[in-house]
């Protein structure tokens, strides 16, 4: 779970240091899940590519797919993209430098987005073995252990995600190339505008009860080792343009996490991926579609989880009468 939640959240992106790889995770899988996972990625509308162009009426989208934390092979990438950014009219992200403010405000004045402010906290609600795990992966993560306590259970899982070989960068202020293409649009004098509002992740991780949070989090106590293995397996099918692979990899490898069962697994598996990618994807296609109308030539980047499949960003689009193609 702790694996499937940095997937959902950080879009795959973690440094790349050399403790933070290991094998590739798809050696854990039987054949049959490995079989099952080609079939599925074959039958993923835009399974692959991490940018593309739509085309409607003289109007064109460029979608990308980015990572959310800092990568050392983001920097290319991004010079790459720099022309596209630039003679872009509008450049439109899951969160501008606006709503980054106001979240950061907000974090800093409403200690309920990221705490449980009444009621026992998390020691009170586990029992004694799970809650030392959890303590002994946020000492090793940096976080104090009495701020862990009170954490909302969504919010530790979250942080938790991180494995401690990423910690260094996060905490460094490295960026992931969303930022980055962010900072060449202002540079351009691109206009750059939200899709959603700047809440809309902490609405939809904290809309289950904390009951079932707890349970969520009960799931992040998992192999440090394994936690390795996807983050690089995944990173490297980013940068190959396997976006559908690095997916329904993790929904195999959610069905076969410890201490839960396949149908439990898949079945959080399917509530995240329904919440944080279907509902959202399905909101911004009238947001990019509006944007259009008055801006033709308009880039969508955002977490590359959001582009394949047939809920996902391009094939909504092509839905409503864009035509596609893989940008060069």
């Amino acid at each position: 779970m702790r694996v499937l939640l940095t997937l959902i959240l950080c879009l795959l992106a973690l440094p790349v240091h050399a403790q933070c790889r290991g094998a590739d995770v798809r050696s854990r899988l039987d054949a049959a899940d490995l079989a099952r996972l080609d079939a599925i990625v074959a039958d993923t509308p835009f399974g692959t590519g991490i940018a593309w162009t739509a085309r409607k009426a003289g109007r064109q989208i460029t979608v990308i797919g980015t990572m959310h934390v800092f990568d050392p092979r983001i920097p290319p990438l991004a010079y790459a993209l720099q022309p596209t950014i630039a003679a872009a009219d509008l450049l439109l992200v899951e969160a501008g430098p606006e709503e980054e403010e106001t979240m950061t405000r907000a974090m800093a004045t409403d200690p309920s987005l990221m705490f449980l402010t009444d009621g026992p906290t998390l020691p009170d609600r586990l029992d004694e073995e799970t809650w030392q795990a959890l303590a002994d992966a946020a000492r090793a993560r940096g976080v104090p252990v009495i701020l862990a306590a009170k954490m909302q259970p969504w919010y530790l899982a979250m942080t938790l995600s991180m494995p401690p070989c990423a910690m260094p960068d996060v905490m460094a202020g490295k960026r992931g190339l969303d930022a980055t293409l962010i900072e060449d649009a202002l540079f351009a004098r691109v206009p750059v505008q939200a899709l959603e509002p700047w809440d809309t992740l902490f609405t939809v991780m904290a809309a289950d009860p904390v009951e079932d949070q707890i349970e969520q989090l009960r799931l992040t106590i998992t192999d440090d080792a394994l936690q390795a293995e996807m983050f690089g397996t995944m990173l490297d099918s980013y940068f190959a343009g396997k976006t559908a692979e690095v997916w329904e990899l993790s929904r195999i490898m959610s069905e076969n996490m410890p201490g839960i069962t396949p149908a439990r697994g898949a079945a959080l598996f399917q509530s995240i991926e329904d919440s944080l990618l279907t509902t959202r994807n399905a909101a911004w296609i009238s947001v990019i579609g509006t944007a259009s109308d008055t801006h033709p030539d308009v880039v969508v980047a955002v977490g590359a989880a959001h582009l394949p499949g047939k809920n996902g960003v391009l094939n909504l689009l092509a839905q409503d009468g864009w035509t596609l193609a893989p940008l060069d």
